[in-house]
């Protein structure tokens, strides 16, 4: 495909596991022929609900494969290339460009502490010998890794890099963000579809999110409203789509009072070293299961599949959006 248009509502997929625990390509295929239907602008695969800690590096590869082979064109495929060290991100970048994907996700999680340099090292590094662009993967919360707008600024200047996945509930982060990188015209995607009003708003790119693939409709509708001016129904559908916290958190209070719990917390100047975030990716499966995809609910160990009372939950929530 010609040169990827770095706007708009990009699916995060899960790795489909056959019941035996193996990597489903046929269902990897299936999620990516959706996202094409649904209108997306792209998919990642490979991401944190892509388990990609979990997967070895020949299903790494597979999946890589199975998902750019499907797409033929029709969409961007963005693969994740995150690892510990800069050879091993080397490595996935170009297997993924072999692989015939279209650009790399990468994080950068911590084992021992890194300077600043040493991060931006890592990241140029990448962008000249991988092959493919770069979107810098900033999740705090798993990686451990903590910089400020104006340093990840310094990120955006580098050739190669044209944008990155914010993964936070900070709107003033991702404000500032967004008003620090303008200079480099980097594409900032919010890592939640909760927050992708606000991100268009700011002059944010869109989002990186599993979401558009469960309530394809609603993320669509906010971006088209927001195209068009149509900022007050953009907001309505962003209230709207809170409704749906349980499908990523598993948590279970009232929607309303989710949805004011989120907004609160979105408020709320980002202080402190990064949290440790529990994972959703089980739940994402369960919903896309249940909507009727041909993929199981597995996921890799040590984590487990959702619970009956999980499976309750994610199935009134659906049902509540008139998402089933």
């Amino acid at each position: 495909m010609g040169q990827p248009n770095w706007q708009g509502l990009f699916a995060i997929l899960v790795t489909p596991l056959t019941e035996d625990d193996r990597v489903d390509e046929k269902g990897v295929r299936h999620l990516v022929d959706f996202a094409c239907d649904q209108g997306l602008q792209g998919v990642v695969v490979l991401g944190s609900n892509g388990e990609f800690p979990y997967l070895s590096d020949e299903e790494k590869l597979r999946v890589m494969a199975a998902a750019a082979d499907q797409a033929r064109g029709r969409l961007p495929v963005l693969a994740g290339a995150s690892a510990f060290g800069t050879d091993q991100a080397i490595a996935y970048a170009r297997a993924a460009k072999a692989a015939g994907c279209d650009g790399v996700m990468a994080a950068l999680p911590l084992y021992f502490a890194v300077t600043l340099s040493q991060v931006k090292a890592h990241v140029q590094a990448l962008a000249q010998e991988g092959g493919l662009p770069v979107f810098f993967y900033y999740f705090p919360e798993t990686t451990g890794l903590k910089l400020k707008p104006e340093e990840l600024a310094e990120i955006a200047a580098i050739p190669g890099v044209p944008g990155a996945k914010l993964t936070l509930t900070n709107r003033s982060f991702l404000k500032k963000t967004i008003a620090a990188t303008r200079p480099q015209n980097w594409a900032v995607f919010a890592g939640t579809s909760f927050l992708l009003a606000d991100t268009l708003e700011f002059g944010g790119a869109g989002v990186f999110c599993p979401l558009p693939l469960i309530g394809p409709q609603e993320l669509r509708g906010i971006h088209q409203a927001f195209s068009r001016g149509d900022r007050g129904q953009a907001r309505a559908l962003q209230d709207k789509v809170l409704r749906a916290i349980p499908i990523m958190t598993g948590m279970s209070l009232p929607p309303a009072a989710l949805a004011a719990g989120f907004k609160l917390l979105s408020s709320r100047r980002y202080k402190g070293p990064p949290a440790r975030t529990k994972p959703g990716h089980h739940l994402v499966k369960e919903a896309l299961r249940l909507q009727g995809h041909p993929i199981t609910n597995r996921v890799r160990r040590p984590f487990a599949p959702v619970t009956p009372k999980e499976s309750e939950l994610v199935k009134k929530t659906l049902a509540d959006l008139g998402w089933l």
